[in-house]
């Protein structure tokens, strides 16, 4: 307490007092006579290194590139009214700035050279440039060719370009984005107009990755085109004879089965087929081949693109014999059998068929599918020898070896002729007729018949 008081007491208390007081006073006077404002201005932005990416080869290409940077100052009113623009600064450093494409830069912060200036916001903060470098670059030839350009019968060897590549100038942004030069013979060539070798020269196109047509903002490009073609015959031949009697053919072909023509296009446009000729194949048993040297079948002036010869191979394989048992029970027919009339009595009942035929067809073979018949039309009662035919639907896949007879007897049926045993049975009782006696009175009504109607007899179950 006495502490206090040498304090309240003392000269320097009222001294820091007074001076408290005169600040506090002095900011009061200030916010009524000069209070806090915020501004906006328009500053210059300076470029650091300018230099630096001209030094890589880089030339500047951005379309737009912002000169001043807008910031927002907050200060007393006497000072920011007072303000200028060469009081602020901001840059961008272009030192950053060292491949070609788009680069992003910072803007540094804005900075005020008066005290008492406090910069709130600015924009932009960044800026987008894009710097490239001139390139070369080689660019592929591409050339489309629609089949439907060809006459018929016509198909491409080749279709060369040249150049197959075009070297090109530019900015490495844009030619990196060219995916080919392109030529398309359908827009100058009409469908079905090639038939012969052609060279030409064509305007190229320059497209971009994404498909897009570029061509008009590079120079044009003549593109020489060599065309190459040739026409496609199949190659006919005959076989003739036949193998060996237990053998066929059991496949034939040609190889290649297509040849395509080169040469005099005149003389080409009149063959529609290679024929090698005939191979025969009489009384073979085994396989055959024979063989055509292809120039010997052209005409002058003409060659083949894809083969020398021609081959024509013809497989022989033997036929293969099976057993097929039939019965005359079970499957055979006989046509005209009547057995109401006649008895009939076969030996034998069946036989082991033996045929002869290819191995697959063969597997097929069964005594129904052979269609075995014996033949009984209008025979009457004897005894006959008849062949059995075989008129089933795979015959002509199948030969029978040798021939097979029944001996059919035909009989009429036997008939019962012992005598019917004696009737001892009573007659019947002969009825007493009583004679009439004439009525002397009204006879009396004779009362009604009621004696049922006798039915008729059923009609007898035919057996």
């Amino acid at each position: 307490m006495a502490k206090l008081d040498r304090i309240l007491k003392s000269k320097s208390f009222y001294v820091i007092i007074s001076v408290l007081l005169g600040i506090i006073t002095w900011l009061l006077v200030q916010n009524y006579t000069n209070p806090t404002e915020t501004r906006t201005l328009e500053i210059p932005l300076t470029i650091l290194n300018p230099n630096s990416p001209s030094s890589l080869e880089l030339s500047d290409q951005t379309p737009s590139f912002p000169e001043t940077v807008t910031v927002k100052a907050s200060g007393r009113s006497e000072i920011i009214g007072n303000l200028s623009v060469s009081d602020f600064y901001t840059a961008v450093d272009f030192a950053d700035i060292v491949s070609p494409g788009k680069t992003t830069l910072e803007v540094s912060r804005p900075t005020c050279s008066r005290l008492g200036v406090r910069i709130s916001d600015y924009y932009p903060k960044t800026v987008d440039m894009n710097f490239d470098k001139v390139t070369q670059r080689n660019v592929e030839v591409v050339v489309e060719n629609d089949n439907s350009l060809l006459r018929e019968g016509y198909e491409f060897i080749s279709v060369t370009p040249e150049p197959g590549t075009v070297q090109i100038s530019g900015f490495a942004s844009e030619i990196n984005e060219i995916e080919c030069i392109r030529v398309r013979l359908s827009d100058v060539l009409a469908e079905g107009s090639i038939d012969s070798d052609r060279t030409g020269s064509y305007i190229g196109r320059y497209i971009l990755s994404s498909g897009e047509d570029v061509t008009a903002n590079y120079s044009t490009e003549k593109i020489t085109v060599k065309i190459q073609v040739a026409k496609r015959v199949p190659v006919a031949y005959e076989l003739t004879g036949n193998p060996h009697d237990d053998f066929y053919v059991n496949e034939d072909s040609v190889s290649p089965e297509t040849v395509m023509l080169r040469g005099d296009w005149a003389a080409i446009r009149n063959i529609d087929q290679i024929n090698v000729g005939k191979v025969d194949i009489t009384g073979a048993s085994q396989s055959v081949t024979a063989d055509f040297g292809l120039s010997d079948l052209l005409p002058a002036g003409v060659t083949s693109y894809d083969a020398s010869h021609i081959t024509v191979s013809a497989v022989i394989s033997e036929y293969e014999v099976r057993s097929v048992n039939v019965n005359v029970n079970s499957s055979i027919s006989t046509p005209g059998k009547n057995t109401a009339l006649y008895v009939y009595t076969f030996s034998p009942e069946g036989f082991s068929v033996r045929v002869k035929g290819k191995a697959e067809d063969l597997d097929r073979i069964s005594a129904s599918s052979l269609g075995a018949t014996l033949d009984l039309t209008d025979l009457g009662v004897g005894e006959y020898r008849i062949p059995l035919e075989f008129t089933g639907t795979d015959s002509t896949k199948f030969t029978v070896i040798g021939e097979y007879v029944y001996t059919v007897n035909i009989s009429l049926p036997l008939i019962d002729e012992t005598p019917a045993p004696p009737d001892n049975s009573p007659a019947p009782p002969t009825p007493t007729v009583t004679p009439e006696i004439p009525a002397t009175t009204e006879p009396e009504p004779t009362p009604p018949d009621t004696t049922e109607e006798t039915a008729e007899p059923s009609p007898t179950p035919e057996t």
